[in-house]
Parts: C-alpha cells; structure tokens; sequence
C-alpha cells in the first residue's frame, strides 16, 4: 500500500508550535461525543426491549389458560432463546460490512429487520409467528452490537471511552426496563407496537452524525475523517485537532503494515485469518471466558423464565411489579457503572461485583433448601431482594463490562470482524445457556443449580484475577500491548508510540 499520506486539510494549516501539544478538549467535545453515543444508543433501546420482549410474551403465555394460545416448556424454551441463534448470523455479516460499508450503514441494515420484527410479533396469533418475529428480529440485532461498540471506541476520547459504552450498556437496560414497564400497563402485543418507534427514530437521527474517522481513514476518504474529527471535538476547527489526526494516521499505518498478507486477501471469509494473530485470539479468549463466567454469575439463562422462577420461589401474585422492580434495579446498577467506573476502572468493578452475585447465588441455593426441607417458610421478599442485588451488582460489573471491552481490545484493522465474531460468539453461548437451562432445573432442583452456579462464578473471580487486565483510561497501544508485549512484536509493528 505504500506511504499513507497526510492529507492537505492538516499539511495546508500553519498551527505553529502548537502542532505537537495534546490539546485537552473541553465541554463541547464531550458533547458531540454524547450526541453521537445517544443516537447508536437509541438502537440500543431497541436491543433490550428485544431481550426483554421473551420474557414478557412467556409470562403471559406459558401454560396460561386465559390467553389467546398457550406456550409449552419445550415452545418456551425455543421462544426464549431463538432470538441469541439467529444473531450469530447477522453479526458475520456485519463484520464484512463494517469493513466494506461503515458502521452507520450498519445501523440501517440493523434497523429494518428490527420494525418488520415488532410489526410481526404485534400481528402474532400462533407460536410459529411468535418464532418467525424473534428470528426476524435476530437477524437484525447481529447488525447491531458489534458496530455500536466499534463505533464508540473509535470515536471517543481515551478519558470518555469508557464511559460512553456504559452509557450504551445503559441504553440497553432502559429497554429492558421499558419493555417490563410497559407490560405492567399494557397487552404484549400493544407493547411490541410501541416498540417500532425506538429503531424508527434510529434511522431518522443516524444521518446526523459523521462516521468512524478512522474507517474513512481506511477508504482514504481524508477531507471527511478531517470534518469527523472536528465534529467530535466540538466543532472545532482543523488546526486544533490537527495532532491527533497525525497520531490517528499512525495508528492507523501500524494496523496497515501488521495485517498486510490479510487484508490483500479477498472474499467475505478472509477476515477469518485474522483469528491467528495472537493481538486477536488473545483478548478473544478473555473476552470469551468472561462472559461465560457473566451468563453464569448474573443469571442469564433463567431470565426468560423469571416469571416461573419467582413463583417457585414464593413470589405469586406480584410478578409483573418484580419485573419492572428487576429492571430498575438493572437500570441502576448501569448508572452506578457510569458514574465510578473512571475512579475504580472496570477490573476492581468486575471482580467486586463477580464477588457479590457469588454470595447472592449462594444465598440463593440456601434459601431454596431451607424451602424444601421446610427448615423455613416462604418469604416472597427474600428471592426479590437476592435477585434485585443480582441485578444491580450485575449491571454495576460483571453483566456490562464485557461488552464495553469489545470496544477496546482489539487492533483496528481487526476490529470490525472481532468485535462482531465476539458478538456472535456472546449471543451463542447465551442461546446454549438458555436452551438447557429448565432441562438441568428439572433434573437437578433449583438448590443444586443455584449450588452449581455458584461455584461456577467462584471459578470466575480467580481466572479474572489472574488475567485480566485495566482498560479504563489507557490508549489502544497500551491495551494491544498487554495482550501482545513489544518483545513479541514483528519489526512491522514496533512504531513509534503516539496513541
């Protein structure tokens, strides 16, 4: 590929000795930034109530005799968990889009399977339509995750990286608590109408906001990576962001020149190549494991079926406010992420809320021996408030975090296709998880599989311990770096350190 040249917007500016200062943005940039996070947010609006939506349709269908058709475990199980398969799908297909189209072309490609998936469930009347709208529905979010979390991590500023993706994790859990909200008020059906709006108003604000510099970078696009930056600075102008479109350039030629045999190869699969390099499988395999241990310790299987679940736990006649009740606490829990997450960074919030969902899980399993062997009678409160900490400490580390890493983990030539594979790999392992999870409930008792859990995530917090590491606050270089040290780097990748 050759040199890649300084385009003439920055080698056209005389900003004297100002060019090789770190300029410190101030409030305007972290405006434009929030704007833009707001808008891939409002998809992300869509993803939880998407989530959501099997719980609600399962609690009001599951072996109810007063409902319009029934579900039965075996269709509660598919309905549950149809939804991760279908993702895996789309989110491989959005890896080679990003690459070749952008990320906000993903967004729209995300957006229109989303509406058709909301307008069928509305018209559903059968459970092969309740199957058809959450396939519907899958397709488009695999368009979705990996992109907004690449999207974040390449338009932010290292001190509001981390930040922004909680604030997409947020997003997330406000659906999620709209969906369960709006249960509470109205029939499913009438919900999954209202539902439409949110990937609607997405594809109407998404043509507002520039595209990932760095992927304009890669088309050679220089005039618009130059007029993105500024937008996301602040509306500055060129001169004030030239050193950082300087240090993007050679961020950018040391992806360049480590992927050069990949990136000469053609086809939608070459990508794949990718998973040699040990600047990938590494943090894959981090990544892979941590949300393993977060479908384990925060519960994940089980919250399709939560309805039934609070019912065996003593809770009968106030699911629908246990819903709602969950997912405020879900949503709280994001904010409190959001607001310690700079100070204590995302390996102390991991570790300390791995530790509490343990104890909870354990809890747990205590409780629903002494129910058993009537050492105590039921409490309606306890299982609430064991799940209500379950969800809060959830959302605060271990069920957030890992999501927020995709966007910052992997080299950027890569990220595109790792940030979706790890995507597709999260949505497989929670379909697998979900699918079996009331067949080992039904075989080993609600104690033993809480038991189990339990030891589970226990097993968790010592891997995490040992290998994981801070992300918050550190640049790309630094990141790639602990996965890769510089003495195990080619002379192809041993660039100056600029970012």
């Amino acid at each position: 590929m050759g040199q890649f040249p300084l385009p003439h917007a920055v080698t056209d500016i005389q900003c004297g000795d100002d060019l090789e200062t770190k300029v410190t943005y101030g409030r305007k940039a972290t405006i434009a930034q929030l704007l833009a996070t707001i808008v891939q947010s409002l998809l992300l609006v869509n993803v939880g109530m998407e989530l959501a939506m099997a719980t609600v349709v399962i609690g009001s269908l599951y072996k109810n005799p007063k409902a319009e058709f029934l579900l039965s475990d075996s269709e509660s199980s598919w309905y549950g968990s149809i939804l991760y398969l279908c993702q895996p799908i789309g989110s491989v297909l959005s890896g080679y889009a990003q690459k070749h189209f952008g990320k906000k072309s993903c967004v729209v490609l995300a957006c229109v399977p989303s509406i058709f998936g909301w307008i069928l469930l509305w018209y559903a009347n059968s459970v092969t339509m309740l199957y058809w709208s959450t396939i519907t529905m899958g397709m488009g979010l695999g368009f979705n995750d990996g992109p907004a979390y690449s999207y974040i991590g390449e338009i932010c500023e290292p001190r509001l990286r981390g930040i922004m993706a909680c604030v997409i994790n947020m997003a997330c859990l406000i659906g999620v608590l709209s969906s369960f909200g709006l249960s509470y008020v109205f029939h499913w059906k009438t919900v999954a109408a209202m539902s439409a709006l949110c990937p609607v108003m997405c594809l109407t604000f998404v043509t507002f906001i520039p595209e990932s510099p760095i992927w304009l970078l890669s088309k050679g696009k220089n005039e618009k990576a130059m007029n993105a930056i500024c937008w996301l600075r602040g509306w500055v102008d060129p001169c004030v962001v030239a050193t950082e479109y300087q240090e993007l350039i050679f961020y950018y030629k040391m992806s360049v020149d480590q992927s050069k045999k990949i990136r000469d190869s053609k086809g939608l699969f070459s990508s794949f190549s990718w998973i040699k390099s040990p600047s990938v499988y590494r943090p894959l395999r981090l990544a892979t494991f941590y949300y393993i241990f977060t479908l384990i310790s925060c519960l994940t299987p089980c919250r399709p079926y939560i309805v039934k679940l609070m019912y065996e736990s003593g809770v009968k006649d106030t699911h629908s406010i246990s819903l709602v009740l969950f997912g405020f606490m879900q949503l709280a829990g994001s904010v409190g992420l959001t607001l310690t997450v700079r100070k204590l960074g995302k390996r102390m919030l991991t570790l300390s809320t791995l530790s509490i969902n343990t104890l909870a899980i354990f809890m747990f399993a205590v409780y629903f021996v002494c129910i058993n062997y009537k050492l105590i009678s039921s409490d309606p409160y306890v299982p609430m408030v064991l799940y209500s900490i379950i969800m809060f400490s959830g959302a605060m580390g271990m069920l957030t975090v890992p999501w927020t890493l995709v966007s910052e983990i992997y080299p950027n030539e890569a990220k595109g296709f790792a940030s979706s594979l790890t995507t597709a790999i999260f949505y497989i392992l929670t379909f697998s998880a979900t699918k079996v999870y009331l067949n080992v409930e039904n075989t080993l008792g609600l104690n033993n599989t809480f038991f189990m859990m339990a030891a589970f995530s226990f097993v968790g917090f010592i891997y995490l311990y040992r290998n994981m590491p801070e992300t918050e606050n550190k640049t790309f270089m630094e990141i790639e770096e602990f996965f890769v040290p510089r003495n195990e780097q080619t002379s192809t990748e041993l660039l100056p350190r600029t970012v």
